[in-house]
């Protein structure tokens, strides 16, 4: 079938991911089906109203590159994960690595917005020995899972192996747990605060040399 007509069926439509562990597909929802979904409670595949899809046995649907969507006018809107979780990142060269959604000490938020408010980049607090951190494109980044099969790891395979345990100790944890384990962004914080504290001394400092000129000035023509 010619992508141009197919996108038809994809306009208007959301995905969901079932939360059993040992499932974690993703079904394809219309967007009626979807606004009765209960984000506060975990969602399963037998909760999908299309028969041809409501058991974790069932494969998962096929879905076009995103790629695809943009060449003929479409976008894909990646829905809000919230601060602390525990994700995936899926970058070129690299196995997925689990990672923390945690604010950048810098800016003092976690998640960035394109022009028409939906969700562009998250700020990572990536696991492992040593963490490091960096913004990632939402498209690369998904719900942690505790069933992922290790990837291969050509370099750092250490580092990549520390990642993966650290991810299963954490993914017990709640949001604000997995928060208090992101010491880098915490470190970092520290620097950033020491140096919004160091240019406000300077700037005082600038201040009382320009007041104290001046009411030596003031002083002269008294």
């Amino acid at each position: 079938m010619d992508f141009s007509m197919e996108n038809n069926m994809y306009v208007n439509k959301v995905w969901v991911q079932c939360e059993n562990d040992s499932c974690l597909k993703w079904r394809l929802l219309s967007s009626e089906d979807a606004a009765k979904v209960d984000h506060n409670e975990p969602w399963y595949c037998y909760m999908n109203t299309d028969s041809r899809h409501n058991e974790c046995s069932i494969s998962e649907e096929d879905f076009p590159e995103e790629s695809q969507f943009h060449q003929s006018g479409f976008k894909i809107v990646y829905s809000q994960l919230p601060l602390g979780s525990l994700v995936l990142v899926k970058l070129q060269n690299w196995p997925s690595w689990p990672g923390i959604l945690c604010p950048d000490p810098f800016k003092g938020k976690y998640v960035t917005y394109d022009l028409d408010g939906n969700v562009e980049q998250y700020h990572i607090e990536f696991l492992g020995d040593p963490h490091s951190r960096s913004w990632i494109n939402a498209t690369f980044v998904e719900h942690y899972s505790i069933t992922l099969k290790p990837g291969k790891c050509k370099n750092k395979k250490k580092w990549y192996i520390s990642a993966r345990q650290e991810a299963c100790r954490l993914y017990g944890y709640s949001p604000e747990q997995r928060l208090e384990m992101c010491h880098l962004s915490k470190q970092d914080k520290s620097k950033a605060d020491g140096k919004v504290a160091l240019v406000a001394k300077k700037r005082l400092s600038r201040r009382q040399k320009f007041y104290l000129k001046n009411w030596s000035k003031c002083y002269s023509k008294l």
